[in-house]
């Protein structure tokens, strides 16, 4: 029972964490404050609206992954018929 109050607190704080720095975002004021925040906060907003090239990182990764998905359709066509 203690644990589960303490993932709920831990879950209630995170939350409210993420809800002060967007609203910290929305009004503007952390922009002046935080001048590092609000340029990492900016940018993550244009990389999840898709507008923002992906980091580099990721391509190299995702093209590191074998595409599994490949042999399974193929498999899964041929026992359809």
């Amino acid at each position: 029972m203690a644990v589960a109050l303490l993932v709920m607190v831990v879950i209630l704080a995170v939350a409210i964490g993420i809800v002060a720095i967007v609203a910290m975002g929305m009004q503007g004021a952390g922009k002046q404050r935080v001048p590092e925040l609000a340029n990492v906060m900016a940018e993550t907003a244009r990389h999840l609206n898709g507008d923002a090239e992906p980091p580099q990182g990721l391509v190299e990764f995702f093209e590191e992954i074998p595409d599994m998905r490949r042999g399974s359709s193929a498999k899964s066509a041929n026992s359809a018929k």
